[in-house]
């Protein structure tokens, strides 16, 4: 039976974001309104991982192998950290360094990038604007695209094989005190990806940092407010179709959420997106 509803954002990920009934509070960009909704019901589109007229759940099918792998770290994660035998293994780190890559990868915007990155190897240029939807809109078919080369054989699995935990990448679980975000584009990805992160519940985020930018190889580390903060820009200025908070939306992040969707005279702050 073929799949029909296909998450772009794992629901065994986004689900430590609601509450106890399974609830999230969610700012939806198209329709500018923000809602109280159940985390499965954002997220998703009808055969997003299909090609064509092809509905056959080959990639969906390739994608579901590695998410599985790394929702059952993050939980692992979320239910151990205070346990005085708490431990992040090696292979545990490169699961982990893979996924956030393939995450990136597989949402409408990161299937966009990959498409012009490879049809423009030598002129490619860091972009100054995130995607908007309308580019999206526009650009469907390298959509599909993506979904046709990475159903062949095994082109995601060689793909991700090259992608290797070097040592001057250093994993830290960060742990903040305010309210942390996410979105459908729920990586942030800065200094050509020498900082890689990724929010895994309302006061918990993963991240892989270089050497250059974060030498410390403590596993635990604490988020200055104005870090937490950061990071939740990062995550409004990337998103397209949902913003998600366990908890309402305080006014700084509303605020900062008008200014990215409707001042058209707004500039951004960051370039998380490029």
């Amino acid at each position: 039976m073929v799949t029909k509803k296909q998450h772009y954002y794992p629901r065994c990920l986004l689900k430590h974001f609601s509450d106890n009934q399974g609830n999230v509070n969610v700012y939806i960009h198209q329709a500018n309104k923000l809602f109280k909704m159940n985390y499965e019901n954002t997220c998703a589109a009808n055969y997003t991982y299909e090609s064509r007229n092809t509905n056959d759940n080959i990639l969906e099918c390739k994608l579901g192998a590695y998410e599985s792998k790394a929702c059952s770290i993050v939980s692992y994660i979320l239910n151990n950290i205070n346990s005085d035998e708490f431990a992040v293994t090696k292979e545990q780190q490169q699961i982990l360094f893979q996924y956030m890559f393939l995450q990136s990868l597989r949402t409408d915007v990161g299937r966009i990038n990959f498409i012009n990155l490879i049809e423009n190897h030598f002129s490619y240029k860091p972009r100054n604007r995130p995607i908007e939807l309308d580019e999206i809109k526009n650009n469907s078919e390298k959509i599909k695209k993506f979904n046709l080369i990475f159903k062949q054989g095994n082109v995601l699995e060689e793909l991700l094989n090259r992608l290797e935990k070097t040592e001057d990448m250093n994993f830290h679980i960060a742990i903040s005190q305010n309210n942390l975000l996410t979105s459908d584009n729920p990586i942030i990805g800065t200094d050509e990806w020498r900082q890689i992160i990724l929010p895994i519940s309302p006061h918990f985020c993963i991240e892989f940092q270089h050497d250059s930018i974060n030498t410390s190889d403590e596993l635990i580390v604490m988020l200055a407010p104005e870090k937490t903060r950061y990071i939740n820009e990062a995550t409004i200025n990337t998103s397209n179709y949902y913003i998600i908070s366990r908890e309402p939306f305080n006014l700084i992040q509303s605020n900062y959420i008008y200014n990215r969707f409707l001042n058209k005279d707004w500039t951004f702050g960051f370039p998380h997106f490029s």
